[in-house]
């Protein structure tokens, strides 16, 4: 049980020991993390998709040529709503993702994903929009107590989401009750 007895072991055999037992364990968490943060990003993207087909704009936002999804701060999120609904469309109209870093910006989108914010630069961004017809998803904790439409949790492992309904209906945002009846609470 040498092993074990690590006051005799030289540093420098300590610390290749420990490289050589711990290297691969660390390997294995960030893998399992990159699958469960991709796996994440897919079913968020899904979920995303599918708001757009229970949700109805004002009239003033519909007349564009495209759906334009907007997302502020998370890279991955941006690609991964290219790879998996990229192609597809709403109510006939391709959808377009779009990056984008300032809330006067948002003017062009019907929704807007804020993610990777602090609570302060989350409650500007919320309140810059206030008065545009765009709906805001995050996963930022308490995102619907600032005024935001739709947050993402996670219980039990599973991907759920709340909705703020009177910020929504506030802006003539409307939500179809098979929506409303999904979320886990609706405010």
């Amino acid at each position: 049980m040498a092993f074990l007895n690590l006051k005799f072991v030289r540093p420098v055999r300590l610390c290749r020991l420990l490289i050589t037992v711990m290297l691969p364990l660390f390997c294995t968490a960030i893998h399992a993390y990159a699958d469960n943060s991709e796996l994440e990003y897919r079913v968020k993207s899904a979920f995303l998709f599918n708001f757009t087909k229970f949700i109805e704009w004002p009239i003033a936002q519909t007349p564009r040529s495209e759906f334009v999804m907007c997302v502020v701060g998370n890279g991955q999120l941006h690609a991964k709503l290219i790879e998996t609904i990229g192609n597809k469309q709403h109510d006939g109209k391709p959808i377009q993702f779009t990056m984008i870093k300032h809330p006067g910006e948002a003017q062009n989108c019907q929704m807007v994903f804020l993610g990777f914010l602090e609570r302060e630069r989350l409650g500007d961004w919320i309140g810059a929009m206030s008065e545009l017809a765009v709906l805001t998803v995050s996963d930022e904790q308490d995102f619907i107590n600032l005024g935001g439409m739709i947050q993402f949790v996670i219980i039990d492992g599973k991907i759920r989401f709340d909705i703020n309904q009177s910020a929504a209906n506030r802006l003539s945002i409307k939500m179809s009750s098979k929506l409303l009846g999904l979320a886990r609470n609706v405010n």
